[in-house]
């Protein structure tokens, strides 16, 4: 254990302090006492120092109860900012989030599939320096950066070991990135950090066991065991598109035989063979051309076998993890009735245990939120650490 220090006790003190404010904002001295049980001579020396620092905020007068007028407080969730950068399928999404984990800016560009590493961190870093530029915001006031991306980090190099879309190389992402704008960086894969946000902002709020399951260029999910994170002890659990799951013999480099016969790549392929044409169909998403073009029975019988292969990976992590619920992202999302009801179907068919299907209503979203969650556990100021 820390020996005790008066330099350690102020800072938990001053830790008290923030945190109060931050989940009840608009408090008095004499509030935050009775509160946090700190006497009022302690309470009134770290606030005038806090206030000083511009990490609480002075926000009016209250009603006098017979003495002097309180004034209130609160805490200022824009003294520092986190960013997250998250590369999905061809786009690379870039938000601000402030001190309270909500997003300030967000934008997306896109990108060529299989571009070369050093021409996304080229992107990220000109993503980045838009992102501060549209909110006045300048480096020396973001606390870190979050990436999310596709594929299997090494943590003993920060390499990036395979990816669907991005032809990483020997780049160390991480350390270029924090060489490049002078932050502290951390990498995280993005159906993970998508997990994080769906567990604090989404479908996982109040569920301790749940599923994430993304299918995308790459195919991945996420795991919540006892309302704890699970990461494997290569940082590689949720790796779904590894499953033995379609033609073992169609594989590509860097993708599992899941995701090469069935991630979105896997199954354009299939329908580019046909050379149907599609062109009466506006639509960004394959599973709404399937849909929409599925009289035509060569495109039916791809559209119920891919299903029925998704369906095929949720019966195997529901066999296993008998969760509460599977949270369905990406791709799933644009399923329309008929596919839901098979995908259902066919799972229920064949689990042990039915778990409640749930949509993400958050979307891409579900990983900025948890990039800023991870980045506000992990950076922190001076004499304050976020704990949720």
């Amino acid at each position: 254990m820390k020996k005790s220090t008066p330099q350690l006790v102020k800072m938990m003190n001053r830790e008290l302090i923030i945190n109060e404010l931050r989940r009840n904002p608009k408090q008095s001295r004499a509030d935050l006492s009775k509160k946090t049980k700190l006497s009022k001579p302690t309470i009134s020396e770290i606030v005038r120092e806090l206030l000083d620092e511009e990490l609480i905020l002075e926000t009016g007068v209250g009603e006098s109860s017979g003495g002097k007028k309180p004034i209130y407080l609160k805490y200022n969730s824009r003294f520092n900012f986190v960013v997250s950068v998250l590369i999905e399928n061809d786009s690379i999404h870039f938000a601000l989030g402030d001190m309270s984990g909500e997003i300030l800016t967000l934008f997306k560009q896109k990108f060529i599939p299989h571009s070369d590493g050093t021409v996304i961190i080229d992107s990220i870093e000109e993503g980045v320096e838009r992102l501060l530029e549209l909110e006045k915001v300048t480096m020396d006031k973001v606390l870190g950066m979050v990436v999310g991306v596709s594929g299997i980090k090494m943590d003993s190099d920060d390499m990036i070991r395979s990816s669907p879309t991005i032809r990483w190389g020997n780049t160390n992402l991480r350390k270029e990135l924090s060489s490049r704008l002078k932050v502290d960086v951390i990498i995280e894969n993005d159906v993970n950090l998508m997990t994080i946000g769906e567990f604090y902002k989404g479908q996982g709020q109040n569920i301790a066991n749940f599923v994430y399951l993304f299918i995308g260029n790459g195919i991945g999910s996420g795991l919540f065991l006892n309302e704890k994170f699970y990461k494997g002890s290569h940082s590689a659990s949720g790796e779904v598109g590894f499953m033995m799951i379609g033609d073992e013999n169609n594989i590509k480099q860097e993708l599992g035989v899941f995701e090469t016969n069935y991630g979105l790549f896997g199954v354009s392929e299939r329908l580019r063979e046909l050379e149907v044409n599609l062109a009466t169909c506006e639509a960004d998403s394959l599973l709404h051309i399937l849909q929409y073009h599925q009289n035509d029975a060569r495109i039916k019988e791809i559209l119920e076998e891919t299903i029925d292969h998704w369906a095929k990976a949720a019966i195997n992590l529901i066999s296993i993890i008998d969760p509460q619920a599977v949270i369905l992202s990406g791709e799933l999302v644009n399923m329309n009735q008929t596919s839901l009801h098979a995908f259902k179907q066919k799972i229920e068919r064949f689990v042990p245990q039915m778990p409640e299907i749930k949509v993400t209503e958050l979307g891409s979203k579900a990983g900025i939120y948890g990039a800023f969650h991870l980045g506000l556990a992990e950076f922190h100021v001076a004499g304050f650490k976020y704990k949720k």
